[in-house]
């Protein structure tokens, strides 16, 4: 089913554990609850992902990533980064509490987290209490869709809602960074150019 943005229809998707199709500040993504196992194992059937391949959280804030990483974490250099970057097309993998998201990190220690720069998307994210579990809604190997028509022709039959934000003009990942000991590691090259 595609709709038209609305606040109102995502927040009560998401409530009832669906999995959605979202347009991002990147990419067109598959979205659900974070905190729902059974939506977040349904994201990895839909795109064929391996589960060996964990998937990353949209917060609504910097205050939200305290509640899921460990607080050593959370440097001054690093809030700094989050400052700088956030809202915005950069991932930060940090090292996780124990037993958070175990079902969508698999095995891994650490968490990728960002808060998105999308308008619509930030404003279902303040109007929600849960983080949102997310990944890019192509089929793992296929090239990422552009449009809500293009979603729907490839996996409209698996998504339970397809939100039609419009065309995805120039798709590009974000940036993917890791940073230990304040040394900021550039894992995936994106939208963001991050001097090392």
């Amino acid at each position: 089913m595609v709709i038209k943005e609305s606040v109102e229809k995502v927040i009560e998707a998401l409530s009832l554990g669906k999995v959605l199709a979202i347009k991002t500040d990147t990419v067109y993504g598959l979205i659900c609850d974070a905190s729902n196992i059974e939506a977040c194992d349904k994201i990895y059937e839909i795109k064929r992902r391996e589960r060996t391949k964990p998937l990353a959280i949209f917060v609504k804030n910097i205050d939200e990533v305290k509640k899921y990483v460990l607080e050593n974490e959370l440097s001054d250099d690093v809030v700094r980064v989050m400052e700088k970057y956030w809202p915005g097309p950069l991932t930060i993998i940090l090292k996780k509490k124990k037993q958070v998201f175990d079902y969508i990190t698999n095995g891994f220690d650490s968490i990728g987290i960002r808060i998105p720069s999308d308008i619509f998307l930030l404003n279902v994210l303040k109007n929600v209490d849960f983080p949102l579990a997310q990944t890019s809604c192509n089929i793992s190997g296929e090239n990422e869709y552009k449009d809500a028509n293009e979603i729907e022709k490839k996996i409209g039959s698996k998504v339970d809602l397809i939100v039609d934000g419009g065309e995805v003009k120039e798709s590009k990942a974000s940036t993917i960074i890791t940073i230990n000991d304040n040394i900021i590691k550039v894992i995936r090259e994106g939208t963001i150019k991050i001097n090392e």
